[in-house]
């Protein structure tokens, strides 16, 4: 079991990360703060060797912290800012995770760490479920439990990305490249430069709009993506 501390002066990003780190079998929480002097303090006491660090915190920034870590502890970078990614590789961090951090990308770096920590080399020991995202949202320091499930259908808006959900839009600052990326292929597919659906909402194509269950919405299916679209459908397609 690897003992894990988490540091960060956002506690919604602590309490995500501590969530994540408890879908993780190998993975053990040993202490949390969002002081670094405390986490600092917790590390030693505790003997952790893994660090889930955030990097811009206003009382210690986290390249500083870690000169005051063991040899022996590992580093896992968790931040906003995608600009200190060379000076973390300088660091030997053991990754770099930009937030809003998805499970699955968490759990690969965990994965490499494991791999570091113990000398193995195997990257493919966890099952990640693929059954909800967690989203940054426009209003600062707010995140959102979004389930897959519960999406139904995602729609681009210039700098940001729209979940329709029942009645609810959440609006979160990413691009639609990003969203295709990070859900599960199997699920969702891209059928407009701007909408993204999940495919077992369907329930009619017409005209080249496609319906919803549920929803008065009709979601233009565009040229770009029509052929790929219906060969995605074709195992259920009777003619």
């Amino acid at each position: 079991m690897i003992r894990c501390v988490v540091i960060d002066d956002e506690q919604f990003a602590v309490d995500v990360l501590v969530g994540y780190i408890s879908k993780i079998h190998f993975l053990d929480v040993v202490g949390s703060s969002t002081d670094p002097l405390i986490g600092i303090q917790m590390i030693h006491e505790q003997n952790a060797t893994l660090v889930f660090l955030d990097i811009q915190m206003d009382v210690m920034r986290g390249f500083d912290v870690l000169t005051s870590l063991p040899q022996n502890v590992k580093v896992i970078f968790c931040t906003a800012y995608s600009e200190f990614a060379a000076d973390s590789y300088d660091a030997e961090a053991i990754d770099y995770l930009l937030k809003p951090v998805s499970f699955e990308r968490f759990a690969r770096a965990a994965q490499r760490a494991a791999n570091v920590l113990t000398g193995r080399t195997s990257e493919n020991e966890i099952e990640i479920p693929n059954d909800y995202i967690y989203i940054k949202t426009e209003q600062k320091g707010k995140i959102i439990r979004i389930n897959l499930d519960d999406i139904d259908y995602i729609e681009g808006m210039k700098n940001y990305v729209a979940f329709h959900r029942g009645k609810e839009k959440i609006l979160a600052y990413l691009t639609m490249k990003e969203m295709e990326e990070r859900l599960p292929k199997s699920q969702f597919m891209r059928v407009h430069k701007s909408y993204i659906v999940p495919l077992n909402r369907i329930i009619k194509v017409e005209n080249s709009y496609l319906i919803f269950k549920d929803r008065s919405d009709q979601i233009p299916l565009s040229d770009t993506y029509r052929n790929i679209f219906f060969e995605r459908i074709g195992s259920k397609l009777i003619q």
